[in-house]
């Protein structure tokens, strides 16, 4: 009766808890893999593909912000927590489609020829890809917030 009832037990256990749940069907697969182009950085979403961001203010008639950076630099981790949160910047930042790409992704880096290495970086381009300023290294929010208004003049 007991080897019974382990039997039973360990069944349960490996068939899982919840008989309805069923496997992940390829559409389910291709909506994550879509989901994981864009990141909640700060509260807003940036795309993790250059093209993808691309195309979107092609669509919408607007600016990008590339943000070149990696999750081991501690000054881009600054940047997000303190200067992109505040409140200021993001009314400004929800005008541009932003972009996130790490400094490790050779391909994106790539199709910017004024990035010199050096992160955070930040890129404020046209939808065509065209330049309008870049902009290197961490910034306070006040900071960050003139050259964003700056920009806009």
């Amino acid at each position: 009766m007991k080897l019974l009832l382990v039997f039973f037990v360990s069944l349960l256990f490996f068939i899982g808890c919840s008989p309805n749940e069923e496997a992940p069907r390829n559409s389910d697969v291709n909506v994550e893999k879509n989901e994981s182009q864009i990141k909640t950085i700060a509260g807003l979403p940036w795309y993790l593909n250059m093209q993808r961001g691309f195309s979107r203010a092609e669509k919408e008639g607007k600016d990008v912000i590339v943000m070149i950076e990696e999750d081991t630099c501690k000054w881009c981790k600054k940047m997000k927590e303190d200067t992109l949160t505040d409140k200021r910047i993001q009314g400004k930042l929800r005008q541009y489609v932003l972009v996130s790409i790490k400094r490790s992704d050779k391909s994106s880096v790539k199709q910017i020829p004024e990035f010199d290495g050096n992160i955070p970086s930040f890129f404020f381009m046209q939808a065509n890809k065209e330049m309008i300023e870049p902009v290197v290294g961490y910034f306070k929010a006040d900071d960050f917030l003139s050259y964003m208004e700056e920009l806009e003049e």
